[in-house]
């Protein structure tokens, strides 16, 4: 981020791909506007990982996990300012770029779905034609299914 943002500010590209909280920074600080996201083009996820047999081992310790950063986000959508006391120092970002991102920021967790593990087997397929893996992947042989009760208990 620090060097694409560097080449905006010098002229040397007209447009850069950025995220939060890099994109409010650049928004609130260079007057950047944002020409388009990625609203209707891509879904954004984010994955929690762990090694097979740690997940086939500790189902209910996933489970608690994904219920506490449920719980966690949950908190956070009502309480912006006070996560941004907390993120800003991290950052090292000033409080109103950071609440920006804040807002603007998805939270909770969820197992995986079938439409998730599609999307994430579409974009394998595509980085595979283009060459850009060496192989073929099979999404649905990495992702794991929680066993029925704690699936049922989301």
């Amino acid at each position: 981020p620090a060097d694409a943002r560097a080449a905006f500010e010098r002229g040397s590209v007209d447009a850069w791909v950025i995220w939060d909280p890099y994109q409010a920074a650049a928004e609130k600080q260079l007057q950047a506007r944002t020409l388009k996201d990625g609203t209707g083009i891509v879904d954004n996820h984010q994955f929690y990982l762990a090694t097979k047999p740690y997940a086939q081992k500790n189902p209910k310790v996933i489970q608690a996990v994904i219920e506490e950063v449920r719980a966690v986000g949950e908190w956070s959508k009502a309480h912006p300012d006070e996560v941004t006391k907390q993120v800003a120092p991290l950052l090292g970002l000033p409080a109103d770029i950071t609440l920006t991102s804040v807002k603007r920021q998805g939270y909770g967790a969820l197992f995986i779905t079938p439409p998730v593990v599609a999307a994430q087997q579409k974009i394998a397929d595509t980085f595979y034609q283009l060459k850009l893996i060496p192989k073929p992947l099979s999404i649905a042989d990495v992702v794991w299914t929680p066993p029925a009760a704690v699936a049922q208990a989301q």
